[in-house]
């Protein structure tokens, strides 16, 4: 089974907020973890598979590229931060469960990372909620495969679609 996925490690440094040198391995979990949990229910799975597949054929049309390069990659982008944001401060070994920390740079406590990561968190879903609008809005023109799917029983393999975006409490910019 082929990893497929939206967005290179490459691509996210370049255009997120995490630094060059970041483990490679841990963003490449952060972006399939992303993809699938967020992305994914947001295009519905269709949608999401016709994406995943233009990527690995490189078959873009003007349409795709605008709906991947305005919407889907700064949702991704974004909800990869926000994950990465408590992922990248944590260590998981054969022996332990711990915080990584550096030399050259002094550690978030924890109410510090909370109100960081609750920021990148209302950035995500405000991205999330700007794709499903623009989809929405659509109504299947450019993107068929968004009103595709099946709600019954006979499709185990897609997730359920959010139609919903997101309404934050308290919103604070």
């Amino acid at each position: 089974m082929s990893m497929n996925y939206l967005l290179s490690v490459e691509n996210l440094k370049k255009l997120g907020l995490i630094h060059n040198n970041t483990d490679s391995k841990i963003l490449s979990v952060a972006i399939k973890r992303s993809q699938d949990m967020y992305v994914q229910p947001a295009l519905g799975t269709p949608l999401y598979k016709a994406l995943l597949d233009r990527v690995e054929n490189n078959t873009w049309t003007a349409d795709y590229l605008t709906l991947m390069n305005d919407y889907v990659i700064p949702c991704l982008v974004a909800f990869v931060d926000y994950r990465c944001a408590l992922l990248l401060n944590e260590k998981l070994t054969n022996k332990s469960v711990g915080r990584v920390s550096d030399e050259n740079i002094q550690p978030n406590d924890d109410n510090q990372t909370s109100a960081f990561r609750d920021q990148l968190r209302k950035d995500a879903f405000f991205y999330k909620e700007r794709l499903i609008g623009y989809l929405m809005d659509d109504q299947g023109q450019k993107y068929p495969e968004y009103i595709e799917g099946c709600e019954d029983l006979t499709c185990n393999e897609n997730v359920k679609k959010d139609r919903t975006g997101y309404r934050p409490i308290n919103w604070n910019i």
